[in-house]
Formats: structure tokens, sequence, C-alpha cells
């Protein structure tokens, strides 16, 4: 091959599309998910105290501005992705725009295999901020804890020549934080290293939080070995329940797994991570050691001075997982690269800052003897001196200076991301940093009621069927919403007000603009949010009523209402009434099985209280599509019936659950495969 080409091309998979409907919307809940409280953290004796501080700031949930993506299936159809190519003599990459900028594959052409894993299918599944999110590849998160809110969204593409290469170049503007990412990646003739320059910009004057973590997918071999610069990590401390717990040891022997190299990730019995504390490295880097001396590499510019190990582990949970998200057989680990001591901190981006960094991924050949040596510390100095022979330092800083250099100039447009970057400018009144282009034509559905209202000082007037549409939560749009006519029937100015309101803390304000936007037009959306704010109050006679008024205007309309106020029938008592409003959404949806997740689960209590076994079974036979990970429920109901059925034969319900718990830890007794997800069995 004569020199490196970058092309466009088509990807053709067997997959399942983030389109579907479960009413009149199509692809997206319509629904507002409010933030939630950031995690209860907790740390053991050993953890570091300077890195205490910043612990668990900063990791609620939170989706808003953002919908969430849940409306996919677990059916494959044949599908097609838009792809870019990037290839020399020694390797091929291709990404996918359409989906964060995936780089779904990287071809080793000298081995004539893949470096890191490629998932044959494209099957979505509940991982991500916004729900949807796919195994394989690498991605790129930025945002907020949790894969990030683009992950299975258009980003903006590119190409730039600069300096006798051909530049591709990824780029956003990230809403939730206000932030502007581009990620560059060049393939030089003679490399063997594909690499990325990242940078992160705030145009803005305060300090933000800043979550920046890479996540690369590689194969997992039972023989395969993880090293870092460090051998000092911070793992999580499984079986803590709801409060996130971490300690620090050091490779190859943790706590966590007695007897076991955790440097061995096939060795691990549950869903484990840990993070490599790379606080002094000039040259930060990561690399997986296969048997055979086979090996993937990656080495980065600080501040990307992290890593991290995660792997789904060999237990039934885990290995079902990777079934899930893939094919049978399929297994992979990941090997991340972030800028805070885990993920369960956050840095900062002062205002006005840029930072950027350079990344470089390849493969390269190590000794097996000397990789897989019994002292970890001998075996990771080998493996890091084979790494720097393939990408040195000066080769990484001049990757680093070049991607500066062309900061400037701006890309020949391959494909569109979203309209909210052609917004933020004249939002703002603001310059978009050089190099960054959002042109109008990128506006869509999504954005066009807002750019109505930049241009003319309202929101167009719209119906209660037609949905809120899209959201916004900041400050400078609240001000223009607060300066918008007031007009006869306009629900919609009062109920966004009253989101961002909600969103924001204040909800004395939030409850005054939904029974406002009540006022102007009844709507179930109000009806819905005030619902939930009794919720949050805690208060929830109150919530039912609300969401019996909103029930009652969107029984066709979306099943999204359904899906909370049915599971809170059930909680407080209502079971007459969630059966009968369950009887409804079957027969609406078409089958028990297109039941989103919240109603299959209150079908499974429902039949568990009512003893009805058979529709217990069935129940457990079926794979939903959108099980979040972590979630257990439908096991601890399928545990509960197995005690049940023991106590129903005279054993009393203490000796029952001894039983049970005893055969779940010992496999004499198995959950249905389809809902046995644990990722800890202990």
């Amino acid at each position: 091959m004569a020199g490196t080409l970058v092309r466009q091309d088509t990807l053709a998979l067997k997959g399942s599309p983030l389109s579907g409907k479960l009413g009149i919307f199509d692809g997206e809940n319509p629904q507002p998910l409010f933030r939630q409280k950031d995690f209860a953290v907790s740390y053991g004796f050993k953890f570091p105290d300077g890195k205490k501080n910043s612990f668990g700031r900063e990791t609620g949930f939170r989706v808003l501005p953002y919908t969430m993506q849940d409306r996919y299936k677990r059916e494959l159809i044949d599908m097609e992705f838009s792809s870019v190519v990037m290839e020399n003599d020694f390797l091929k990459a291709e990404f996918i725009p359409s989906l964060g900028g995936r780089l779904w594959s990287l071809f080793d052409k000298r081995q004539n295999g893949d470096i890191i894993y490629r998932n044959p299918i494209f099957r979505p599944a509940n991982l991500a901020t916004r729900n949807a999110w796919f195994s394989g590849g690498i991605e790129w998160n930025i945002g907020r804890l949790g894969h990030s809110v683009h992950t299975c969204s258009p980003v903006f593409s590119g190409l730039v020549e600069h300096g006798g290469l051909t530049v591709f170049r990824l780029w956003e503007f990230e809403r939730q934080t206000g932030l502007l990412w581009r990620i560059e990646f060049s393939l030089p003739d003679d490399s063997t290293s594909l690499f990325v320059y990242s940078r992160i910009e705030n145009i803005d004057d305060m300090v933000k939080p800043l979550y920046w973590w890479v996540n690369a997918a590689i194969p997992q071999e039972a023989g395969v070995r993880v090293f870092s610069a460090s051998d000092e990590v911070i793992y999580i401390v499984p079986g803590t329940g709801n409060v996130k717990t971490m300690d620090c040891g050091r490779l190859p022997h943790l706590p966590v797994l007695e007897g076991k190299d955790a440097s061995y990730p096939a060795l691990s019995n549950y869903s484990n991570e840990y993070f490599f504390q790379n606080d002094f490295c000039a040259i930060p880097w990561e690399a997986a050691v296969y048997e055979d001396g086979y090996a993937y590499g990656e080495v980065s510019t600080p501040p990307l001075t992290y890593r991290k190990m995660f792997c789904w582990g060999n237990g039934s949970g885990g290995r079902r997982w990777q079934d899930f998200l893939s094919l049978p057989g399929q297994e992979y680990l990941e090997v991340q690269a972030g800028i805070a001591p885990t993920q369960l901190h956050t840095a900062d981006i002062a205002g006005r800052e840029t930072v950027d960094f350079v990344q470089a991924f390849t493969a390269f050949r190590a000794e097996p003897e000397q990789a897989h040596q019994n002292d970890y510390r001998s075996a990771s100095a080998y493996v890091e001196e084979c790494l720097k022979q393939c990408i040195d330092s000066a080769t990484l800083k001049a990757a680093l200076e070049r991607g500066r250099e062309r900061a400037g100039m701006s890309a020949n447009i391959l494909s569109m991301g979203s309209g909210w970057g052609a917004l933020e400018g004249r939002l703002r009144n603001k310059p978009i940093p050089a190099g960054l282009s959002f042109p109008r034509e990128s506006i869509g559905k999504d954005e066009a009621p807002w750019a109505e209202l930049l241009q003319t000082g309202a929101l167009p007037l719209r119906s209660p069927e037609a949905g809120p549409g899209s959201f916004v939560v900041d400050d400078a749009w609240e001000t223009l919403l607060e300066a918008s006519p007031v007009r006869k029937g306009d629900w919609l100015t009062p109920y966004h007000l009253g989101v961002i309101a909600f969103e924001k803390g204040d909800d004395k304000k939030a409850l005054a603009c939904w029974q406002k936007s009540l006022e102007q037009l009844e709507n179930p959306w109000a009806y819905r949010n005030l619902a939930q704010a009794a919720m949050r109050a805690g208060d929830t006679e109150k919530a039912l009523d609300h969401y019996r008024n909103a029930m009652a205007f969107s029984k066709h309309l979306d099943m999204s209402f359904a899906e909370e106020y049915i599971p809170l029938l059930f909680a407080t008592g209502n079971e007459g009434e969630a059966k009968t409003e369950l009887e409804v959404c079957i027969s609406q949806a078409g089958s028990l099985e297109a039941l989103p997740l919240p109603l299959l689960e209150t079908a499974a209590r429902l039949a568990l209280n009512g003893k009805d076994d058979t529709m217990l079974d069935k129940i457990f036979s079926i794979e939903q599509a959108h099980l979040r990970e972590g979630n257990t429920t439908m096991v601890e109901i399928w545990i509960e019936r197995e005690i049940r059925r023991l106590n129903g034969k005279g054993i009393p319900r203490a000796e029952a659950e001894k039983w049970v718990m005893e055969g779940l830890v010992d496999g004499a007794l198995v959950p249905p495969r389809e809902i046995d997800f644990r990722m800890y069995t202990g």
C-alpha cells in the first residue's frame, strides 16, 4: 500500500435499532429524568488520604437536558452504519460517527487479527447514562460518571490536512457541562501505532467538573495479564450494597481475590475493577499480554494519568452479561484511561482553560516467560520496556505539538452531529473555539423550537399530544423563557421553566410553573412532573392522584406514564388497580414480552403475591432488553418464590431461607439463565 488511506465506507451488521415505539413517540423517552443525589461512598483503611476530598463528587445520576434512549428491542435485523476507515501497511481502523465516534475495530495486518475486541453485532443494553450502550471497540466518555451521553448518538466528523497527514476529527458540544471536545486520529505511513489527540475546552469563566475516560475493549482469554505504570491500585470492595466502597492495595494480590493473582482478569469470580494510580508517571501506559506474548499497548501524555481494568468475571452472571451484549462465547475485558484517580472522582477544568493530551494505541510482542513471571513488578518493568520500543516519549510529545498546531484549522465535514453547538454561540454571544464548526444545517427537529425562541423570543405553540420535545436546563435558556410573552394556551413555556427549576433543586418554583402550565392548558406532562415532585417529598397519595390525572390524558399517548404509575400502585398496596392497568398495557403492547422492564417486574411481583407459578415461569423465561447493570430484581423475586415453595412444604421460613442461600452459593440452586445477571454472588 502506498501511504495512508482515509476513506468513507459502510459497515454492515446484524443489530437492534435504537428506534422503537411505546406509544406515539419514536426513538427516545419523552419524559425528563431528574437528577439524583451523589453516590454514598466509603473507603477502607488503606485508601490514600490525598484522594479523599473529591471522592464521590459529581457522581449522581444525571440525564437532563438529554433524554433516555430506551426504545430498542432484542431482535436483530440487517443494519448498515456509515463508517470512516484509516489504514496503512500495518493497521486498519474503522470508526462509526453515528455511534459517538466509536472506534469499532483496530486490525493488526502483521498479526492478521484484531487488537481490540470487535463485536460481531450491534446490540444495545441498559448500561449508559442515557440507557443505550453497546460493547466493543474504543469509546470516548466525557461529561459525568458513566458511559457518555453521546455513545449512541451522532457526533460531528471531518478531515483535516496537516503536515502531510490526513487527520480524522470528531467533535461535539457536551450540554451537561457546557464543554466543547474534539478527538483527532492520525496514522502516519510508517507507523504501527494509531495516534489520538484529545482536546477539551471551557469557553466560560467558571470552573467546571471534568470527567474523561477512554474505554477500550480487548479480547479476554484465560492467560491475558494486565499491567500499568504502577502496581498500586484502588479497587471496589464488592458486596457493599448501595454504598460504593473502595480501598487501596498492590498487585498482584488483593484482599478481594484471596489466593489469586488479580493481574489475570480471567481468574476473577465476580465482576471486578481496579484503578492504577500512576500519579508520578511522565508517560502513563497500560498493556495486556496474552499467553503467547502478543500484547495490546496504550500510552499517553498527562493529564491522562490513571488507568483501569474491568472484567465481567467468570461467574454465571458475568458470563451471562457478555452473552447478552454480543453472541454466546464472546468474552472481553476493558482497559481504560482517565484523568482522575477513579471513576468516583471528578477532576476540574478552570474557566477559559483547555485540557489536551495524546494517546497512542498499538500491538507488540513480548517474551511470554518474562511477561508472565511470578514477580509482578519485574514482569511489569519488562513489559514497559517492550512498549517503549514501539512508542517513545519524543514521538508522543511531537504528536501533541502537532495537535496543538492544527487546533485552529477547520475540518472538511463528513457527517453532522447535533444542532446544539450551532445554538450555543448565538445563545451566549460567545465565539466558538477556532477549528470547531457547528453549521446551521445541523439544526434539526429537536433544536428547532429553541432556535425559534432565540429568533422570536417565544417557543412555538405546541399541542400536548405532540409532547414536550427536547429539554434545556441552564440559566441562559431559563432567562429567555422567563422573558417570553404570556400567550393563551401556552402550556409548554411554564412546563419547561418547571423542568429547569426542579433540576436545579428549586422545588417550590417548579410546582408553581407546572400548576401554571395546567392552568394554561391541561396536559399529562405537567401532571406527571407534579407526581415526581410529590414522590420526592414522600407524599405517595398525592403522587398517585397526579398520575391518575396524567393517565386520563395519556392512555394511548406513551407507556412512559404507565411504567412509573403502575409500579407505584403496587408499592402502595393498590394491587387490584395495578393489575387492571397492567392488563391494559399488555393489550396495548401486544404481548407480555413487549412490556418495559418496570412493568414486567411489577407483573412478576403480582404473580408472586398471587402464587401464580405459571405466570412467573413465563416471565422468568423472557429475555428483557433493558435490564440495568446491577439490577437483580428478577432473581430476588425468583429467590422469594423458592423460599415460599419450601415454606409451603412445612419447612420453617428461616430454614428455607438458609437452604436457598446455601444452594445459590454452592451452585446446587441456579436461577433461570434469562434473569441471572448477578455480578457478585458472595
